[in-house]
Parts: C-alpha cells; structure tokens; sequence
C-alpha cells in the first residue's frame, strides 16, 4: 500500500518536480494546486506564497544533501578517498531516481535575473554548507590542499549533475567518479 503523503508533502513535491521541469516563472500557482490535487487555500495556509514555496522546495533538496555528508557518508566503513567517491554513487542514485529533475539551485540561478540576490544567497549559502563538509572529508583523506582539491571537486560535482540533466543519463556519475578519483589522487 502506497504511503500516504500530508497535503503539504504533496504541495511540495509537485512544486519542486513543476520548477525544475517547466521552470520556476513557467510554473503558476494555478498548476501546482491542479497537478497536486490540493486547494489554493491549503497551498496559502501550508506556504503563503510562491516565494516560500520555492523556498521550502530549496530546503528538500538541501536535506537530501545534509542527509549525505551528515549521515549516509560518515556511517561508511571505508577509507576517507573512497568515501568521498562514495558521494557519487549517492548521485547515481539521485539520477536515476524519479525525484531528478536536475538541481533546483543550479536551475533556479540559471533561470532568474543575475542581480536577484536571494536566489543566490540561498543557492550560495547551499554551496559553502557543502563545501565545509567535503573539504573536511577531503582534508581527511590526506589531500595536500584539501580548500583547492574540493573546489575541483565542486565544479565536478556540478558539471556531473547538469551533464545527467542534460543527458538523462545517470551513469554519467560514474565518469564523475572515475574524474574524482584522479583529482583525489593527484592530491597527495
């Protein structure tokens, strides 16, 4: 039997797959209540506006990723590099999962105005939460530069997600992986 998901779960997950697949301004509240089967009162009462909704929609990814460097990844019993490579078989996973639909951060700064600071304080904010978590792993798996080695991993991990977007092919996480290994490698 299917788990039954709150009005306010289902408000949020029709929101998130709407924005990354349609686009943040494509996307009315109009769609969201018709595709979530909600009112627009529940959406009102749950969020108050598209902007705490797109809010709460940056929130549920960032928990998918805080979930990875706080409890997925810590709990392996393998050695720090290949702990770090671990993170992306967590993003195969993602990829081949029904929830991707590509990053919310990465789509929602692409697709809005360049001087709209909130968007990419949050998405800013996201990326330094991230980045203190992996350079600790990276500096733990004996990397000379763990700051540079992360910041090459960074714009592998971002290349790798846009390149599954584009793709539709999550196996590209494993070129990520085998790329991560070399810049792991070529640290020490």
């Amino acid at each position: 039997m299917p788990k039954k998901i709150s009005v306010e779960e289902k408000i949020l997950q029709t929101a998130r797959r709407l924005f990354c697949q349609v686009g943040i301004h494509a996307t009315g509240i109009a769609r969201i209540i018709e595709e979530s089967g909600v009112s627009r009162r529940s959406l009102y009462t749950h969020y108050g506006s598209k902007e705490n909704l797109l809010k709460a929609v940056f929130e549920a990814e960032a928990s998918i990723w805080f979930h990875w460097f706080d409890c997925d990844l810590p709990q392996m019993t393998c050695p720090p590099d290949e702990r770090v490579l671990a993170l992306f078989d967590l993003m195969q996973d993602w990829f081949d999962s029904e929830i991707f639909y590509g990053c919310v951060f990465i789509n929602a700064v692409a697709e809005h105005e360049k001087c709209n600071n909130w968007i990419q304080e949050i998405a800013n904010d996201h990326r330094e939460k991230i980045t203190d978590r992996l350079v600790a792993m990276v500096a733990e798996s004996g990397a000379r530069d763990p700051e540079m080695v992360t910041e090459k991993l960074n714009l592998l991990i971002d290349g790798t997600i846009v390149a599954a977007m584009v793709t539709g092919n999550g196996e590209i996480a494993h070129v990520g992986k085998l790329a991560a290994a070399d810049i792991l490698r070529s640290s020490k």
